[in-house]
């Protein structure tokens, strides 16, 4: 009995990690609506770009930009050149007429230090982060900042969507995934604040801006700073942008890699939001949302030792029997999904289940290289 206790709590756990917790903040949405004032105002912004080695995207990127609808003489566009090789930055300097400036950091330190350098030179009241590769819907700065209109807001965080490839196979499990977090930022920010934000997309008063070492990633430990200085952090669903998504498995498997150990090296470095005396709900939602999340790998992996053992001693247990059929029907979706990448053949069910593995995958990979090795403060691009 001991050992079903066991499993029970484990597939507990991975119910409440992806089900039972988003459940929750939905229902508690529902009673506890913490509303933002929101006006129509258009304060002066220093729009962000960083980019490094992006000469096959940072003109499509300043077109898009300079087409948003905002007031261009509060609107100043920066691009921030990591120490870029390639013809980025004199693709860039061809602008620099239509109030384009470029800022180019030597030494190659990554967009973490970069920005630390780059927001030092500007003065704007509000600072908008974005990346080379996302695309605007004209009136999404419009959308992002009449947040701020709200004194309590320090940061707002936009709606990303993928478009789908129709040649990858990892379009569809993006996309879903994304659909999902999206949902739970809407359920957030009615609680009271996101703990996190997306990198592309994300605007903050400069004062509240924190510096941060180079090898921490910024779309998570940001927000978690804006926290502790007592401002929230809101998602607005009408600020859209949009993106293509990975083209391949490994391609998103390093990039997951990275994120989970950046968000582990941000929340050591912003513990404090981990206080439940300090910050309750902000603390329920990191446990629930990104350690349990993070832990996931090692929750599935008792899952499916305890459910095996106990279904080869014969214990009498329906539900046992079900994790035993569901687990191996799930890897051989599984090896499915990866001779489809294997063929360029798109199943939008199959790839779902691939990417969900590819997830935890990361997550496996993240915490071992945590344990063994230094998080680098820059990285090469897949395209």
């Amino acid at each position: 009995m001991t050992y079903l206790f066991i499993f029970y709590l484990f597939l507990f756990l991975i119910f409440y990690v992806y089900i039972g917790y988003f459940i929750l903040i939905l229902v508690l949405g529902f009673f506890y609506n913490r509303k933002v004032k929101k006006e129509k105002n258009y304060p002066n912004i220093c729009f962000m770009i960083a980019a490094y080695n992006e000469e096959k995207t940072i003109e499509e990127k300043l077109k898009n930009t300079l087409c948003l609808d905002y007031p261009k003489d509060k609107l100043k566009i920066v691009v921030v050149s990591d120490a870029s090789s390639d013809q980025t930055d004199l693709i860039v300097k061809k602008y620099f007429s239509d109030n384009v400036q470029l800022i180019r950091i030597e030494g190659r330190v990554g967009k973490t230090q970069a920005r630390n350098e780059a927001v030092k030179m500007v003065d704007e009241e509000i600072i908008v982060f974005s990346d080379a590769t996302t695309i605007y819907h004209k009136n999404a700065l419009t959308y992002l900042v009449q947040n701020f209109s709200d004194p309590e807001v320090g940061m707002v965080t936009g709606h990303l969507i993928y478009t789908e490839d129709a040649n990858s196979s990892m379009s569809v499990g993006q996309s879903a995934f994304w659909q999902y977090e999206s949902l739970i930022k809407k359920a957030q920010t009615k609680l009271g604040t996101l703990t996190g934000s997306v990198g592309c997309i994300t605007a903050f008063r400069r004062k509240l801006y924190t510096e941060l070492p180079a090898h921490i990633i910024e779309d998570f430990t940001g927000p978690l700073c804006i926290i502790q200085k007592g401002y929230r952090v809101v998602y607005e669903d009408k600020a859209l942008c949009f993106e293509k998504p990975t083209k391949r498995s490994r391609n998103e498997f390093s990039m997951r890699v990275r994120v989970i150990r950046g968000g582990m090296t941000g929340l050591f470095f912003a513990r404090e939001v981990l206080n439940p005396l300090q910050y309750p709900m902000v603390s329920f939602q990191l446990i629930s949302h990104k350690i349990l999340r993070w832990l996931s790998p090692l929750i599935f992996a008792f899952v499916f030792i305890f459910s095996n053992f106990l279904y080869l001693i014969q214990v009498e247990s329906l539900l046992v029997s079900l994790c035993v059929w569901l687990e191996y029907t799930f890897l051989f979706l599984v090896f499915l999904g990866f001779l489809c990448e294997k063929k360029s053949i798109k199943i939008n069910g199959i790839s779902f289940f691939y990417y969900f593995f590819v997830l935890n995958l990361a997550a496996s990979k993240a915490m071992i290289d945590q344990l063994y090795k230094t998080l680098p403060a820059n990285w090469e691009t897949d395209r």
